[in-house]
């Protein structure tokens, strides 16, 4: 081929590029304005027609995301948004971070959705991904417990409650929480024993929140009370009158243990 012919294939080749890169740019310019400016469905119609043109444009991960943040947070519509993660799960299937990443969003999504059964199974995934790291395993175990506690399920709830107690992550807070919920599971399941000895096992503690350490007092002054013991049931329910969420509440059941 003549020299000056493949040149000009070249050049060409490049301005075409050029011109391509330059309406893509364009494109998700609008559609980043539109987002600015609150025209959601503006935004919207480009941002997916980003993702329609560019199978591996280098934005489809923050355009994925927008889309997500749009539909759920803007719109307030949660399955829509589900949609879009599960789509989002295809695409990054191979891309273990991110995969991970759009199970926690999901799962967190369920969760505040009150959709416990699936919440179970896309907490379930998150524990059996690839590299899956010890803080998404304890946000992992907290969340199955919950799940599992809202339907009912106490003795599951005491296996992941135990499983998120026993991980070794260094984030007290989280594990202080998880002894709360356990305590509360095996309350739930009749099991006094083993709920008192989590909860005096968090009153132990250090720096516990203020209104967990109420929440856990206020519990072992119910169990405390079931088992006949009214003074030290009282003594605790004295010590949170300023500290729990609800003083009424507090306060009424001191009054009825008091009579």
């Amino acid at each position: 081929m003549d020299r000056s012919v493949l040149l000009l294939l070249v050049i060409v080749s490049i301005l075409v590029s050029g011109c391509m890169q330059s309406e893509i740019e364009d494109e998700l310019s609008r559609a980043r304005k539109a987002f600015i400016n609150k025209e959601y469905t503006e935004a919207e119609r480009f941002y997916q027609r980003y993702l329609r043109d560019n199978d591996s444009g280098i934005e489809r991960w923050n355009v994925w995301n927008r889309l997500v943040e749009v539909a759920g947070t803007v719109r307030g519509n949660k399955n829509r948004a589900i949609e879009l993660l599960d789509a989002m799960l295809l695409e990054y299937s191979g891309e273990p971070d991110r995969y991970r990443q759009v199970l926690v969003k999901k799962g967190n999504m369920l969760i505040e959705g009150g959709l416990w059964s699936e919440a179970i199974t896309v907490w379930s995934q998150l524990l059996s991904a690839p590299a899956v790291k010890i803080e998404e395993e304890a946000t992992a175990y907290a969340n199955l417990g919950k799940a599992y506690l809202m339907r009912g399920e106490y003795g599951l709830a005491v296996d992941a409650f135990k499983d998120c107690r026993e991980l070794e992550y260094n984030n007290s807070g989280h594990k202080q929480l998880c002894i709360y919920e356990l305590a509360q599971a095996y309350a739930f399941l009749g099991n006094h024993v083993e709920a008192e000895k989590n909860l005096n096992n968090l009153l132990q503690y250090e720096a516990v929140e203020v209104t967990l350490m109420a929440r856990a007092k206020l519990l072992l002054a119910d169990i405390y009370e079931q088992q006949e013991q009214p003074q030290k049931a009282i003594a605790l329910l004295q010590d949170i009158r300023e500290t729990y969420p609800n003083p009424r509440v507090v306060e009424f059941r001191l009054k009825s243990l008091q009579k």
